[in-house]
């Protein structure tokens, strides 16, 4: 009761969300829709991806933690309104391609990093072969990511261009509307990689990135318990990894392996660096 004397009219003490998830029977979970092989819509018009399946393997872990049936409802998010719905408790998680950032903990917390990529910047060859090449170009950027500010430090002369999503962007770079479109190097190859424009494109830089960035899945500020949770997943799902092999290497295979979306083999770096979390079951 004494802590009720500090409460103050129109104070809203917020659900946690593992309460709220066993209290409702559903788990919503936000992901993207434009981030092949992450999360994107396939032929059927469903959610899948790279993140929809680590999406999947928590809400394994929610229905064994409950021990009963628990409703996953995939919510398509973008990288402008992600946070707000994760802060304002629209959804309980959104895992897609977000890197966290202190400014972005302002508004939410992250798990532990998921994957790791660079950004690099996608142009056609006769367009660009260096990043001096760029100046005065359109280059497309997603709205909500930190991509924009990536640019401007190291190509401050190109023109950065807002898109509300990658697949808009893409859109533009093959009509010819924007001159290149930036991302983390894997999304932009899964998007060109069935393209006419295929063969015809380069990533700057040619043998490094611009920036590393660490993706993590975005969560609710100050509920620590259900952070826990969604990082002992992880650390589960990490437990080989380091030697090759376990869960996350066969979910890494379906979407990045010879027969997956994009081949994208498993770094040897990104891997010694997700083997490192698993000091946290210790």
């Amino acid at each position: 009761m004494a802590l009720l004397a500090f409460a103050t009219p129109g104070t809203v003490w917020a659900e946690h969300v593992l309460d709220r998830i066993n209290n409702t029977g559903v788990f919503n979970a936000g992901t993207r829709t434009d981030a092949l092989p992450f999360a994107y819509r396939d032929k059927k018009g469903q959610l899948v991806g790279f993140s929809v399946d680590l999406l999947r393997e928590i809400h394994k872990r929610l229905e064994q933690r409950f021990g009963r049936t628990i409703e996953m409802k995939l919510v398509p998010t973008t990288a402008s309104d992600r946070m707000e719905m994760v802060a304002n408790a629209a959804i309980d998680i959104q895992c897609g391609i977000a890197t966290p950032t202190w400014e972005r903990e302002v508004l939410v917390d992250f798990s532990i990093p998921f994957f790791g990529n660079g950004t690099r910047i996608m142009t056609l060859r006769t367009t660009a072969m260096r990043l001096e090449d760029l100046r005065g170009k359109r280059i497309g950027v997603a709205t909500g990511t930190t991509t924009a500010g990536i640019l401007a430090e190291y190509v401050p002369d190109a023109v950065i261009v807002e898109v509300p999503n990658m697949d808009v962007g893409f859109a533009l770079f093959e009509r010819g509307e924007i001159d290149g479109l930036s991302n983390i190097g894997i999304v932009l190859r899964a998007k060109v990689e069935k393209s006419p424009l295929k063969s015809k494109v380069v990533l700057l830089p040619r043998t490094e990135a611009l920036s590393y960035e660490s993706m993590a899945c975005i969560l609710p500020q100050n509920d620590s318990e259900w952070r826990d949770f969604v990082n002992r997943a992880f650390v589960e799902l990490f437990d080989g990894v380091d030697e090759f092999r376990g869960p996350y290497i066969e979910i890494h295979e379906r979407w990045f392996g010879p027969r997956g979306v994009i081949y994208f083999p498993l770094d040897y770096a990104v891997a010694q660096r997700l083997a490192a979390a698993i000091i946290w079951l210790k």
